[in-house]
């Protein structure tokens, strides 16, 4: 069975291209040209791979990695080459590659994913695997309130009132349950009427003590 491919770009041109490309390859492909069409996508299926931009239409398409449910091989792209956006991209287990894509280049990419997440036992590393918080969870940033939606071994979707969280920097330090406080950094945000929402990663996603806060929480 052709092994499906999901593809999310905002440009037309360039995702008709890629579907192309890949279906001429072999693989089964789909196509979403926004984040929420993506979303949707993935809520009913698991591609074998994903394809996604960096910037769709003023989304974050980072998001789509950190916060899957199931973990997806991954190949994040972008027009600007941006050190920072490449290590986020590698910190949660994607292929990080610079446009215009060389086919050939392309697809040689895609069948290193593949074959690597077929070769393992276990699927591909989960790098934030999602925990909904089963009752309600103190948290800080800062001396600012937040809510947590959810957590996970590498970060955590939180919610800040906008007062609060207008100003906030790409790295601080976030505190749970009144003693845990952690660096973290800014992987996406995004602003739903007077609230922020803010998916962050743990700096160092294998301390131990907070893998056992996470364990409690949900």
């Amino acid at each position: 069975m052709a092994r499906t491919i999901l593809v999310v770009e905002d440009d037309e041109a360039t995702r008709i291209g890629l579907l192309v490309l890949l279906a001429e390859a072999g693989y089964r492909t789909v196509g979403a040209g926004t984040l929420r069409e993506a979303t949707e996508f993935l809520a009913q299926q698991n591609p074998d791979l994903m394809i996604t931009d960096v910037r769709l239409a003023g989304d974050n398409g980072l998001q789509l990695v950190a916060m899957a449910v199931n973990p997806i091989p991954t190949i994040v792209t972008t027009a600007f080459a941006d050190p920072i956006l490449e290590a986020e991209a590698r910190q949660f287990g994607a292929e990080f590659m610079v446009k215009p894509l060389s086919p050939k280049a392309l697809l040689e990419v895609v069948e290193h994913k593949l074959s690597a997440a077929a070769a393992s036992t276990t699927g591909p590393a989960r790098r934030w695997p999602r925990k909904q918080v089963s009752h309600a969870v103190a948290a800080r940033v800062g001396d600012s309130p937040a809510r947590i939606i959810d957590v996970g071994y590498g970060g955590v979707r939180l919610e800040v009132a906008s007062d609060h969280s207008a100003g906030l920097p790409d790295s601080f330090r976030l505190t749970l349950s009144g003693h845990l406080s952690v660096p973290v950094s800014v992987v996406w945000n995004r602003r739903r009427g007077d609230i922020w929402q803010y998916g962050v990663a743990v700096k160092d996603e294998h301390e131990p003590a907070w893998r056992e806060l996470v364990d409690t929480l949900a």
